[in-house]
């Protein structure tokens, strides 16, 4: 199968975003640095100049989701414990696919919960309820007492479906 160029690029943008999400700028750095050896998070605070504290932090989140690893050494001098980090680039597509499948479920339970709710807005924005809740409420807002709206929720459930079919393509492209 030939993948088009524009799909390697949208699922190098959608790594990128993950990484940010969950690591920060300083994690994307790191990341894009291209780093194949083993690498302490003081070489990598040093080359960027940043605190160490952030280079760790990042470090650790790349780690949660799977693109770093580490080992621990103690230095038999200080007693003090030094990691040794190695990224994990090999795992990119595995950790891509984990979280658009989660996302997928999430949306789906989004999507089905949209489609058997009918939901009530008030005119001010404070609060979206369910209509059990609106009857409850008389169709008053809880919060300021303005009036609650029926919400027409067809176009959040086109833009969901739309989504959900946006993350199979891309699941699929990935597998």
């Amino acid at each position: 199968m030939k993948v088009k160029e524009e799909e390697i690029s949208e699922v190098d943008e959608l790594l990128a975003e993950l990484i940010e999400r969950v690591a920060g700028e300083i994690g994307l750095v790191i990341y894009s640095m291209g780093l194949e050896e083993e690498f302490t998070d003081e070489q990598i605070a040093n080359e960027l100049g940043v605190e160490i504290n952030e280079v760790r932090k990042a470090l650790f989140a790349l780690y949660e989701i799977g693109l770093a690893s580490y080992r621990r050494v103690k230095d038999d001098d200080t007693g003090w414990i030094e990691y040794f980090w190695k990224l994990n680039y090999d795992k990119e597509k595995e950790v891509l696919l984990r979280e658009l499948t989660k996302t997928k479920r999430n949306l789906e339970e989004k999507l089905k919960e949209e489609d058997q709710s009918v939901y009530y807005l008030c005119k001010n924005g404070c609060v979206k309820v369910s209509y059990e809740e609106a009857m409850e409420y008389n169709f008053m807002c809880p919060k300021c007492g303005g009036m609650l709206e029926y919400l027409d929720n067809t176009k959040a459930v086109e833009a969901i479906k739309k989504e959900l079919e946006h993350l199979e393509k891309l699941i699929k492209l990935i597998s």
